[in-house]
């Protein structure tokens, strides 16, 4: 399923408009560059001192460490998120869902703006459904059962037969094996990836009872 570009405008939009307001709330509304970055996020890290806090260091040992210079400006905006996402739990419930359906567009988007929320500890919920771990047990017994299955048929087959006929079954079954696991493992990965894609329609499905228009005044 690919998601309507509309989500993500709508996404986008609505995180900076809450962001917006909490600033005009906070006394010391948003400034121009402050407005250009928002929209603008980048998509690495621009501070030069960056790679050295997270362990890139290259310096030899016993050198000074590099000082990690603060990015103001970004800590304001999730500091503006954080308020403005718990402002709106406070004066309107049903905001949740609002947050939360933005929060996961943006992250199956994998938008910038999702790395701003979630440093505002601002997450989507995971929502497991009862079958996920009935989809696990049944996964590791099918692999499980494959494996005795298979080891006994070859020992069967290959019972009483000359031993380049042996080498061979014995081959063959493990390529056959090998070829399953491999399908097992990408069906596993693509269930994984279309579970983001489910959680977004539930999310969608909860504005919609609501009559929500993804926002608020």
């Amino acid at each position: 399923m690919q998601l309507p570009s509309a989500d993500l405008d709508d996404a986008v939009a609505f995180v900076v408009e809450r962001i917006s307001l909490e600033a005009e709330r906070s006394a010391a509304p948003l400034d121009n560059d402050e407005r250009h970055f928002l929209n603008h996020l980048p998509i690495e890290p621009t501070n030069p001192t960056v790679v050295a806090a997270w362990g890139f260091n290259t310096a030899s040992e016993g050198s000074w460490p590099e000082p990690v210079l603060r990015d103001l400006q970004f800590e304001r905006l999730c500091k503006l998120a954080r308020d403005a996402h718990l402002h709106d739990l406070q004066t309107h419930p049903d905001a949740a869902h609002e947050w939360e359906f933005a929060a996961a567009v943006l992250e199956f988007q994998a938008h910038p703006m999702s790395w701003l929320l979630k440093w505002s500890d601002i997450r989507t919920k995971k929502r497991p459904a009862w079958w996920d771990r009935l989809l696990l047990v049944i996964t590791a017994a099918f692999v499980v059962v494959l494996s005795l299955l298979g080891a006994l048929a070859l020992s069967v087959l290959t019972d009483g037969q000359k031993e380049v006929w042996k080498w061979t079954l014995w081959v063959v079954g493990g390529c056959v094996y090998g070829s399953l696991i491999t399908l097992l493992y990408f069906t596993v990965r693509r269930l994984e990836a279309w579970q983001p894609e489910r959680n977004i329609e539930k999310y969608r499905r909860d504005l919609a009872g609501r009559g929500s228009a993804h926002t608020h005044r």
